[in-house]
């Protein structure tokens, strides 16, 4: 999403990478800690074992909404919504999930993936399992979970592998082999992206440089801008006794 959002984003002018005007649109802010959100959860993804397949940014319906990773195995089908809160802390209290002090509607979304996700799958496969959702934090200061929600799970990025792998398993290879090969047709899916994995990674890391750079821009002008006016300052209080001894 972010980096089709890019595409709309006029080239900066000259003078504006000079000042450290940011590359990102206005609808592009917004979608950066999300896009870094994905690609964090999809390098825990990569660490997982054989017989677990994992597919990312499904789309699901007519809203324009996705799937950030779709996850096959033996502990079954899971629907991951990926977010990164950095440095906040989480409380989660069953269907409630408190972001400091707001409210997130994670559980309401992670639900709705879920259950498209299993309409979408029972459709062509009445014998398959339901869909769990999950939520995956990222760069969080702490989770604490007084309840889990009873239909969804929300967990930490650095978690997630070894909670999945914990699960018993109820889905045998060939139902997992069935699943994947039914995701994996093309006509099933409104449009998939046409980047590879690593053409995105690379795309996205040559974004977040160019970030960093017109931050640290920004940054080194607001300094400069600070010394010349302490320096301007200096100055004036040197003078005042010339001035006064003028009088």
């Amino acid at each position: 999403m972010l980096l089709l959002e890019q595409r709309l984003v006029a080239p900066r002018r000259k003078l504006e990478r000079l000042v450290g005007r940011s590359p990102l649109g206005a609808d592009s802010v917004r979608c950066l800690d999300a896009a870094r959100a994905e690609i964090a959860v999809g390098l825990a993804l990569a660490e997982l074992p054989r017989g677990w397949i994992v597919f990312h940014s499904l789309p699901v319906g007519d809203s324009g909404a996705d799937v950030d990773h779709l996850v096959i195995g033996p502990g079954g089908v899971f629907a991951l919504h990926s977010d990164r809160q950095a440095r906040k802390s989480v409380l989660v209290a069953g269907r409630s999930v408190l972001v400091g002090a707001r409210k997130i509607p994670y559980i309401r979304e992670a639900e709705f993936e879920a259950v498209s996700l299993t309409t979408l799958l029972s459709k062509r496969m009445p014998s398959t399992v339901s869909v769990r959702g999950v939520v995956v934090l990222v760069d969080t200061k702490r989770v604490t979970v007084q309840t889990q929600p009873s239909r969804v799970k929300i967990i930490e990025a650095t978690d997630l592998c070894t909670w999945l792998q914990g699960l018993p398993s109820v889905l045998a290879p060939l139902d997992r082999l069935e699943i994947t090969r039914f995701v994996e047709n093309p006509a099933l899916w409104q449009a998939l992206t046409a980047l590879k994995p690593a053409e995105i990674l690379q795309r996205f890391s040559e974004l977040e440089a160019e970030v960093a750079h017109a931050r640290y821009t920004r940054l080194r002008w607001m300094t400069l801008g600070i010394v010349l006016s302490t320096l301007g300052a200096l100055h004036v209080l040197l003078l005042l006794p010339q001035i006064a001894s003028a009088r």
